[in-house]
């Protein structure tokens, strides 16, 4: 019997009533906010994704100083995107759909991550700088001025104010999964138009059902069990809406948008027992499966910027197996070719064996 799934369903399709039912929910959520962020391990599950974020930006060489980069869904305390600025010298535009921010919250969170900082010798001294910033700040306007942050508050969750080819790296933690099916295609596809020529989306997809936090007892997939219809007139709500999507057709998704895969980290868990509905019958077992999906994607680089080192102005095959590389470094580019030239020295060569 689930009884904390149920009842944490119920309560929760209560506050979407209205916008009055929310407001209580998000005063709930202020008061309660700080209590949760001083617990240890709830903080130190933001520290490994947030440590997650930087090991791939330092793997793929996302940024440099002074990049731009857009947060979705960047919640109610600003988590990755501050944290992000505690290493990194960048500007970050943070996305939402409404205004769920809680600065006693973001006090507690980040009150409690300078005391671990702080107890490590190998914590560069420009970090705790920057965490006693957050600290000291008294408003959110104070925090974006100091860290070079852009707080956008977009009802449909829309990328259109975004100009296109503008950002170094466009990313998110556990929020995808909370865009509406039928928005999630057009945001893909906004996602490589806004990125520039050679930028990177990283996202971690929360494909789990989400009401199991509240549950230990339920399968981490239990929505699994459900039609739509049933999903839809029992368990889905505005606060914690969760669109059901599987690992390959977010694969399939960012495919479409244009981007390329760079890397997926997927984590699966055992669904043994687990009656799962026909409406997911033509689901692989790795999709029924994965519970976390993390994908980077880069955003292809145009033919003529694929080297950036060096222009291969032309290339001659000598006999079978050798080449004649005629390269010039940009640094010593010539403003004309005169590839008659380069024709005719091709001829003082032996091209029988051209292939």
């Amino acid at each position: 019997m689930m009884l904390r799934y149920l009842i944490a369903a119920s309560a929760l399709k209560a506050f979407s009533s209205n916008t009055w039912t929310k407001k209580l929910y998000r005063s709930l959520g202020d008061r309660f906010g700080g209590p949760l962020a001083r617990r240890v391990t709830y903080m130190m599950s933001h520290v490994r994704r947030g440590n997650l974020f930087r090991e791939l930006c330092e793997k793929y060489n996302v940024l440099v100083c002074g990049d731009k980069l857009l947060e979705i869904g960047t919640g109610w305390i600003h988590w990755h995107s501050l944290y992000h600025r505690l290493f990194y010298d960048v500007n970050i535009s943070m996305l939402d759909v409404w205004d769920c921010r809680q600065l006693n919250a973001l006090h507690e969170l980040f009150g409690e991550l300078r005391q671990v900082m702080k107890s490590d010798p190998a914590t560069d001294s420009v970090v705790l700088d920057r965490l006693d910033m957050i600290m000291s700040a008294n408003s959110f306007d104070e925090l974006y001025q100091a860290f070079g942050l852009e707080y956008v508050v977009d009802e449909r969750g829309s990328l259109e104010q975004f100009e296109d080819n503008s950002m170094s790296c466009v990313f998110s933690f556990h929020v995808l999964e909370h865009v509406p099916r039928e928005s999630t295609a057009e945001l893909a596809r906004n996602i490589e138009r806004v990125l520039k020529p050679g930028a990177y989306s990283i996202h971690q997809i929360g494909i789990d059902d989400h009401l199991t936090h509240y549950d230990s007892k339920a399968s981490p997939k239990n929505y699994l069990r459900y039609s739509d219809n049933v999903w839809k007139r029992f368990f889905e709500n505005n606060l914690q809406y969760v669109n059901r999507l599987q690992m390959s057709e977010w694969l399939t998704m960012f495919a479409d948008s244009g981007l390329s895969l760079m890397e997926t980290q997927p984590v699966y868990c055992n669904i043994e027992g687990l009656k799962v509905h026909e409406r997911f019958s033509g689901y692989s077992s790795e999709d029924l499966e994965c519970t976390i999906l993390t994908l980077v994607h880069q955003k292809p680089q145009p033919r003529a910027d694929m080297n950036r080192k060096h222009v291969i102005h032309g290339l001659i095959h000598v006999g079978r197996m050798k080449c004649c590389f005629f390269v010039f470094p940009l640094s010593m580019q010539p403003r004309y070719v005169n590839y008659k030239a380069l024709l005719v020295l091709s001829e003082s060569f032996d091209m029988s064996g051209m292939r």
